[in-house]
């Protein structure tokens, strides 16, 4: 249940591209443990469910129009 709070407000805050930096720096408040692999490991199996895309050093809520993203 916690986990899906996270990717919840993760969702949330990828309406806007981010970095992996910045995404940590906002989480903090929420989840005052959480480290930056902890964060990467989810945003590596969202994008494996089509839920983020990874594109110009950036992470964004949605589909990828591209494949080769």
């Amino acid at each position: 249940m916690r986990d899906r709070r996270l990717e919840a407000h993760l969702l949330a805050l990828l309406r806007e591209a981010k970095t992996l930096e910045d995404l940590h720096a906002q989480l903090q408040s929420l989840r005052p443990g959480l480290r930056k692999a902890t964060l990467f490991a989810l945003l590596v199996r969202l994008r494996r469910e089509g839920k983020v895309v990874f594109r110009q050093g950036r992470f964004v809520a949605g589909k990828a129009e591209d494949s080769n993203v």
